[in-house]
C-alpha cells in the first residue's frame, strides 16, 4: 500500500481531552449564565435536567437559515424554554459555551511534529471532523498555526452529512484527488472505524493507554450511560492500532 493521503479526526486524536467532567460541568454554567443574564427564570438544576443528551438528540431541521447546528440546537432548547433569542444572541452563546467546553481540551504533544513530517514527504493531509459548531473548529485551527496546513478541512455541520456516513469521507477524497487506496483515516472512535471502513479507507485507531476516549468527551450526560469508545469492535485484519500519533510517520512511509 502506497500512502499518499492520511486524513485526521481533530477531537480525541489531535486534540486530547482532559477532564471532560469539569469541561461539561463548565459548559453547563456558561450556557446558564448567559441566559440567566438575559432573563431565563429557571433554577440551574432544572436547566440542567433540559439540557440532558443536548448532542445526542436528533439534530434540528433548518436550511438556509444561516445557523450552525449547535445555533439551532440552542434555539430548539430555548423554545422548549419559552425563551427567544436573537440570531446575534444565539451565536454568543454558541461560541461562548464551545469555548468553556475546549478549556480542558489541549493539543496532542506530537501532533505538530507529526503533521509537519507528513507535509516533509510531502502526503496530503486532511481534516474530517464531526462538530456543531464550525467557526469554533476554524477558530482553533486558526489559533495554533493549522489553518493552513490541511490541504482539505471537511466538517460535517458545514456538509451536511457526518461520520460514520461514508459520504463524509468521499467528499474529502474528491477535493483533494487521493483515491481511497492510497488513504488512511485517524481517529479515536468506532464511528471513525465504521466510517473510514464504508468508504475503502483504511483505518488507524488511536487508543492511548493514559488517556482513552470514552463516551464523557461527547455530550452532557446526567446519569452515567455514555458510550465507551476505549476499544475498537473491529477485527485488527481491517484496523492498524496505534498508541501514540509518532506512529504514524512509520505508517506512512
Amino acid at each position: 500500500m502506497s500512502i499518499q493521503g492520511v486524513f485526521f479526526d481533530l477531537y480525541g486524536t489531535l486534540l486530547v481531552y482532559g477532564d471532560m467532567n469539569q469541561a461539561w460541568s463548565d459548559w453547563l454554567a456558561a450556557f446558564y449564565d448567559l441566559l440567566k443574564t438575559q432573563g431565563l427564570n429557571i433554577s440551574k438544576a432544572s436547566f440542567s435536567q433540559k439540557c440532558d443528551g443536548f448532542f445526542s438528540a436528533s439534530a434540528p431541521a433548518g436550511e438556509n437559515d444561516n445557523l450552525t447546528v449547535l445555533e439551532r440546537r440552542i434555539q430548539r432548547l430555548c423554545a422548549k424554554l419559552r425563551h427567544e433569542l436573537r440570531t446575534a444572541e444565539l451565536r454568543n452563546i454558541a461560541d461562548r459555551i464551545a469555548a468553556a467546553w475546549q478549556a480542558h481540551i489541549s493539543i496532542d504533544p506530537e501532533a505538530m511534529a507529526v503533521l509537519a513530517d507528513l507535509k516533509r514527504h510531502k502526503r496530503t493531509i486532511g481534516l474530517v471532523s464531526n462538530f456543531d459548531h464550525p467557526p469554533h473548529v476554524r477558530r482553533i485551527l486558526s489559533e495554533n498555526g493549522w489553518a493552513d496546513i490541511f490541504d482539505t478541512i471537511i466538517i460535517s455541520s458545514e456538509v451536511g452529512v457526518k461520520k460514520p456516513d461514508p459520504a463524509i469521507f468521499t467528499l474529502a477524497l474528491q477535493k483533494t484527488g487521493v483515491s481511497r487506496a492510497d488513504a488512511v483515516y485517524v481517529g479515536d472512535t468506532n464511528e471513525d472505524v465504521a466510517g473510514a471502513i464504508a468508504a475503502g479507507i483504511r483505518p488507524i485507531f488511536i487508543t492511548r493507554t493514559d488517556n482513552p476516549t470514552d463516551g464523557r468527551a461527547l455530550d452532557f450526560q446526567l446519569a452515567d450511560h455514555r458510550p465507551d469508545f476505549s476499544q475498537s469492535r473491529f477485527s485488527n485484519n481491517t484496523v492498524t492500532v496505534i498508541q501514540n500519533l509518532k506512529e504514524i510517520i512509520n505508517i506512512a512511509k
